[in-house]
């Protein structure tokens, strides 16, 4: 059972690997200034909604 659950956490992360994910996201960061803002705007957005509004919502 732990060998299963080891397994699905390793083999995605495997798959990423064997691609060069890794390096043609830097890649295409390095060539693209914009992107790397744009990302890190919706990360923020995304915390700021999760952390102030959502809680605050009466149902």
């Amino acid at each position: 059972m732990i060998k299963k659950i080891l397994k699905l956490i390793i083999e995605p992360l495997n798959y990423l690997a064997n691609r060069k994910f890794a390096e043609k996201t830097s890649l295409y960061f390095s060539k693209n200034k914009w992107v790397a803002y744009v990302v890190a705007f919706a990360f923020t957005l995304i915390i700021l909604i999760l952390m102030y509004i959502i809680p605050n919502l009466a149902w």
